[in-house]
């Protein structure tokens, strides 16, 4: 078997999706960037740093 034959018996013609819509196209995209959802422990954390940080910035001015 020579290398045409052995490329050509693995092209795959998979059927392509349609076009898609203006709305669908909007949210295909807006799904992919949405934010990542953060657990109440993370967020608790991210707010007390904040908070620390805001403190001494108002102290040791």
């Amino acid at each position: 078997m020579d290398i045409y034959s052995l490329a050509a018996t693995h092209i795959h013609t998979a059927a392509r999706p349609g076009p898609m819509s203006a709305w669908a196209e909007d949210r295909y995209y807006s799904d992919q960037i949405a934010w990542p959802h953060l657990n109440q422990g993370l967020l608790g954390s991210i707010v007390m740093t904040a908070g620390v940080i805001l403190i001494l910035g108002i102290t040791l001015i």
